[in-house]
């Protein structure tokens, strides 16, 4: 909670002050890059709030070409569910400095995808046109109203999520379903990337909501004292495969709507191999 609330803020300032728009000119030139225009920043700053409103305000981008890389690269930048994950696993239990390296992976990662896109994706290329809106002094009362409309999401829709993922959880252990499930798992999240089996079922939870994956490894480890049952480098390979991992489902069905059913199921088939060959180089390395 006092991660997403001070993000949702900074970010609530940025959008008030005006100074979204003059973000996205200072990116243009570097934008070309990856096949955009600066104006494909301000959804990618979005992203880090939530990828799903992020992804609609790629609608807003001039060729079906520049909409689809965007919207790739935008399910891939770390939400603010993410940010939970990397603070509240990686911050937390081994430092700050590891977490802020989860992020320099997954952006360099966002910024080669970008790269390989924009030789890949055929279509039209247009010139940006946007208008400079007047800097301004953000008031107080509209960014702290903003920023609640975007926490009430978090409040009373992850919330109850993770209660009734924890009764779910209970569920499958008690009837013998996950350890079914653990066991087929097993030789990939162990051999391939040193995790333990359970923490598949959280990966696998956190496709309903990001935040869950965090939940249900603390409930399925027993504890919220994580080093207590993983080493830091498994929670380490944990935070980085969770963030790249496949999208929530919410993002899938939102990239659905926006483009097609094939751009979907290629966005997740590459975000979830995307994860586990950089958990798995990780653990490799590492070791």
């Amino acid at each position: 909670f006092p991660f997403v609330l001070t993000f949702y803020m900074l970010l609530a300032l940025i959008e008030d002050s005006g100074y979204m728009t003059r973000v996205a000119f200072l990116a243009d030139k570097t934008m070309h890059q990856f096949g955009l225009h600066g104006e494909a920043v301000i959804p990618l700053v979005l992203a880090f709030g939530c990828n799903v409103p992020a992804v609609m305000a790629t609608k807003n981008l001039q060729s079906r070409r520049e909409r689809m890389i965007a919207a790739t690269l935008v399910t891939m930048v770390p939400c603010s569910a993410r940010t939970v994950i990397i603070t509240g696993i990686v911050a937390a239990f081994i430092g700050i400095v590891a977490a802020l390296s989860v992020y320099t992976i997954v952006l360099l990662l966002v910024l080669i995808t970008g790269l390989i896109l924009s030789k890949t994706v055929s279509g039209e290329r247009f010139g940006m046109i946007l208008e400079m809106v007047p800097l301004r002094r953000p008031d107080p009362l509209l960014v702290l109203r903003k920023s609640w409309t975007r926490l009430r999401e978090f409040l009373f829709v992850a919330m109850p999520l993770l209660i009734a993922g924890s009764i779910v959880l209970s569920l499958l252990e008690f009837f013998g379903i996950l350890a079914i499930f653990q066991d087929l798992v097993s030789p990939l999240f162990v051999d391939l990337l040193g995790l333990p089996p359970y923490a598949a079922t959280a990966l696998l939870f956190g496709i309903l909501r990001k935040e869950m994956a965090f939940e249900t490894l603390a409930v399925l480890a027993g504890t919220a004292d994580l080093p207590l049952v993983m080493t830091s480098l498994q929670l380490f390979v944990f935070a980085v495969v969770s963030t790249l991992f496949v999208p929530c489902i919410s993002t899938i069905a939102i990239l659905y709507r926006q483009l097609n059913a094939r751009t979907a199921l290629l966005v997740s088939i590459y975000t979830v191999l995307l994860g586990l060959v950089v958990g798995a180089t990780i653990h490799r390395v590492a070791i």
